[in-house]
């Protein structure tokens, strides 16, 4: 394998990360993107005006360019929930519709569409064959007339399944139900293309594999789509801002697009400005060299692992396979706690999640830190 030159990039001397799927480490680039924003909040005068609308373009291209996207459909956010809210409180619904979701989705998938009761709206649930992830043939055999919308994690958090994304969006399509995908557990370690697929709308944090500070995201609606959606808030800066009326002007904008749906404030410098150079970083590397490492790692990883101690919870191979690897000890006394705080006191890091372990390397690991952490777990001593 041939290693990527990224380490230098990352400060991660003190151990080694296997926890992108929690938080993503800032890369140097995005580091000194965001010690710039300070130094110019320190210094207020070096912020422009042109600012407040200069740096939200750029982050809205760099995500654009990601997902194969219009620029001008791109909506900035905070979360993956702020997007998935976004549609909740956009649609128009009738008294009988459906929002259909897999039993075991990231609860941020879920809990927006729940607020939607009280207007007749039915959350319902069906439990997938393996991984929280159902095939397209098992979703088929749960769509009705009146499920209008099924929301679905690209990879599900605590199983590291993956879903059928092109198989699910096109049954979807034929089924007049509207798709959305939560990408936050994939995009970034895998590229998409939505012009490929039938998706309506993608929602993604960004502080995961895209690598940026907490409370950044982003949402991508189906234009045709959106155009059908309520915004749910209204922004002053948008509707005034580079108008030759100025600030007097009290009149709403109806050429905003996808910006009517912004979080507020967007331009937000000290996390949008490092966002933006650590996706301009993944951009240069390649999402599609990132995947291929990020395969390589888990493969190692597992390789490696000594499997008369420890069940693999996630796919060992295959399409359902992801950057994120679940195993629990087949040890019933030692506890996922146990093993990640074994890891910890060894310099590696990781996470629990639903009593086993979650181990989720990016393209700033290495082979050699998949080889330590198979030993470390294959070599822990445990009382009978």
């Amino acid at each position: 394998m041939h290693e990527l030159e990224t380490r230098d990039d990352f400060d991660l001397a003190q151990g080694i990360w296997l926890n992108a799927a929690h938080q993503g480490p800032l890369p140097r680039p995005a580091l000194e993107a965001a010690q710039r924003a300070l130094a110019q909040k320190a210094a207020p005068w070096s912020i422009r005006d042109d600012d407040f609308t200069a740096v939200p373009a750029r982050l809205r291209a760099v995500i654009a360019g990601l997902i194969g996207a219009e620029q001008s459909d791109i909506i900035l956010g905070n979360s993956a929930s702020y997007g998935i809210d976004l549609l909740a409180h956009g649609i128009e619904w009738n008294s009988s519709d459906e929002v259909l979701y897999v039993e075991g989705e990231f609860p941020a998938s879920v809990f927006p569409w729940l607020a939607m009761a009280g207007r007749g709206v039915h959350i319902s649930s069906f439990r997938a064959a393996e991984g929280n992830i159902p095939s397209a043939d098992e979703l088929r055999a749960h769509l009705r007339p009146h499920t209008r919308v099924f929301i679905c994690s690209w990879v599900n958090s605590f199983t590291g399944h993956t879903l059928d994304v092109d198989a699910v969006s096109r049954l979807c399509r034929d089924a007049g139900v509207i798709f959305v995908l939560n990408a936050s557990q994939a995009l970034g370690a895998r590229g998409l293309c939505v012009r490929d697929m039938a998706i309506d709308a993608v929602t993604c944090c960004g502080y995961k594999w895209l690598l940026g500070p907490y409370a950044t995201g982003f949402c991508w609606i189906d234009p045709e789509f959106r155009q059908r959606l309520a915004p749910p808030h209204t922004y002053w800066l948008p509707n005034v801002w580079g108008q030759t009326t100025g600030m007097e002007s009290y009149s709403l904008r109806a050429d905003l697009g996808a910006r009517a749906f912004d979080v507020f404030a967007p331009a937000s410098f000290l996390n949008s400005v490092p966002w933006t150079a650590a996706l301009e970083y993944v951009a240069r590397i390649g999402t599609a060299y990132i995947e291929r490492h990020n395969a390589e790692l888990v493969g190692t990883l597992i390789g490696a692992l000594d499997r008369g101690r420890y069940g693999l919870v996630s796919p060992e191979c295959g399409a359902r396979r992801s950057a994120i690897v679940v195993i629990r000890s087949r040890n019933a006394n030692v506890t996922a706690e146990e093993l990640e705080r074994e890891l910890t006191n060894a310099g590696i890091h990781a996470a629990t999640r639903n009593g086993a372990l979650r181990l989720s390397p990016h393209f700033y690991n290495s082979r050699r830190q998949m080889e330590r952490t198979a030993m470390v777990l294959n070599t822990l001593s445990w009382p009978s």
